[in-house]
């Protein structure tokens, strides 16, 4: 059963089971390919919310070893969340930053924000913030993530936004090998 927790959102509900994963598939991934197709995908959510969805990719081609698909089960996840958390006329953006051996991935929203006492139970199974959906969209997302080797943050702001930063190590394209 769902823990609710009092918010405006955390996870996207998808009704999917939490059991282990066959491991994903690992390929030198364009990152800005991938967040800019998530940034596509979900254009149209956003603009039926009455939100703008911004992208500010890095002006370097990044890539980082990964699964295109799990990749963009994650960006849809939280810019979806983002549109769930945002009144019309808000903001969300989703941004790339290249580092010397690592890469991040934001995506901040100028939405309602999560109370900092439920910031440390936001990736767990079956915990929500929405009066609907399973609680899983975030903790599979953590698990994706975790499992090519990155990390998944959060910082918050009630009534000023949310921030996930994804990040992961860089690596090389190699040819005939590049995803996405």
């Amino acid at each position: 059963m769902p823990t609710h927790l009092k918010s405006c959102a955390s996870d996207s509900g998808e009704a999917a089971d939490s059991a282990e994963r066959p491991p994903l598939e690992r390929f030198p991934v364009d990152l800005n390919r991938t967040v800019a197709d998530a940034a596509e995908a979900m254009e149209q959510h956003a603009e039926t919310a009455g939100l703008t969805l911004r992208t500010e990719l890095s002006p370097e081609t990044v890539y980082i070893e990964g699964d295109v698909f799990a990749l963009g089960r994650v960006y849809r996840n939280l810019i979806l969340n983002a549109i769930q958390a945002t009144a019309p006329g808000g903001l969300i953006v989703i941004a790339s930053e290249a580092f010397a051996e690592r890469v991040q991935v934001r995506v901040y929203d100028t939405g309602c924000g999560i109370p900092p006492e439920r910031l440390g139970q936001i990736f767990e199974d079956f915990v929500t913030t929405k009066r609907r959906g399973l609680g899983l969209g975030l903790a599979i997302s953590k698990k994706i993530v975790e499992q090519l080797g990155g990390t998944i943050s959060v910082a918050s702001e009630v009534g000023k936004g949310t921030t996930f930063v994804l990040e992961f190590p860089r690596t090389t394209a190699r040819p005939m090998l590049v995803a996405g």
